[in-house]
């Protein structure tokens, strides 16, 4: 168990801001100016797919800011990244063939996808063909193409076969940190429903002086306070960084969020009988979820439970 450690944070308040924002964050990009467009070869590479793939998130970020630049994104590396009657240009970097050290200029993005499919069954065997195999595949190759700048060299490691596969295990623990996320507050909903806990009380009406634990307090001053803030720092004048902030958010929330899982029980059982901690552990997971979900959202992705 980690040791409790002193807060001023003002816990209530965090988690407030938050909802809030995470509410009108869908409204806001489907409601916001965006110009970003990709140009791309007629022959579809990884690199052209890598410069889509960037183009969709940069655009829903820019819709989010309602920044209404031009902005193209190309894998023709003439030129540098560069701003010409006010449009920026971003080349993106080329994806690697981990066998030839090269430019990967014959892989299908069809066949880049089933090759990541393949390693999906190898470690997830689902139970049949199911949408949630899809959809942590989809995850995965948005984390290969969009996790390092996107001005630099991509490795397509799922060219390799390797067994030790770095990309594929971070896409999967931030997927499977979300699931354990929601998962915990489908049981307190199920218990709560069976009366085996009391309901979740307001915002207003919860003790979050008992969020003592250190995990707590840094997961909130941390992730929860400091999502929306990284959101509203995202810039043209770093746009090739934005996609890897990103996941690299993302990242650090889900290796942090698995620490505090593996030494903190949320609800309460035989050996933890105290509700008004359970509610307000309870009320941190569920601003944690909404941040996720509007990060997934962002990224174009599907939440995908496994526990």
């Amino acid at each position: 168990m980690e040791k409790q450690a002193i807060s001023n944070l003002d816990f209530k308040k965090i988690f407030s801001e938050t909802l809030n924002s995470m509410t009108l964050i869908p409204l806001m990009v489907s409601g916001g100016r965006s110009n970003v467009t990709t140009r791309c070869n007629q022959n579809m590479t990884l690199t052209d797919m890598r410069a889509q793939y960037a183009s969709r998130v940069l655009s829903n970020i820019f819709a989010y800011k309602d920044l209404n630049s031009e902005i193209v994104l190309t894998p023709t590396a003439n030129c540098d990244s560069k701003t010409l009657n006010n449009t920026i240009t971003c080349v993106v970097g080329p994806v690697i063939n981990p066998v030839t050290k090269k430019k990967d200029v014959t892989t299908t993005f069809q066949e880049y996808v089933r090759l990541r499919k393949l390693r999906v069954k190898c470690r997830h065997p689902p139970e049949g063909e199911n949408m949630s195999e899809a959809w942590i595949t989809e995850a995965v190759v948005c984390y290969d193409f969009l996790h390092n700048d996107t001005t630099k060299p991509m490795h397509a490691v799922g060219l390799a076969g390797l067994e030790i596969d770095p990309p594929f295990r971070e896409a999967v623990k931030i997927l499977y940190n979300r699931s354990r996320v929601a998962c915990i507050l489908q049981k307190f909903d199920e218990g709560v429903d069976c009366s085996l806990y009391p309901p979740l009380p307001s915002l207003d009406m919860t003790n979050f002086k008992l969020l003592k634990q250190k995990a707590e307090i840094e997961i909130t001053s941390k992730y929860i306070a400091g999502f929306v803030p990284m959101l509203n720092k995202f810039s043209l004048s770093r746009i090739a960084k934005i996609t890897a902030e990103l996941w690299r958010f993302l990242l650090f929330l889900s290796q942090d969020y698995s620490h505090y899982y593996s030494s903190v029980r949320t609800l309460c059982d035989e050996h933890n009988r105290s509700h008004p901690t359970m509610h307000a552990r309870i009320w941190m997971l569920k601003v944690i979820l909404t941040i996720y979900d509007a990060a997934f959202a962002i990224l174009n992705l599907k939440p995908v439970e496994y526990v």
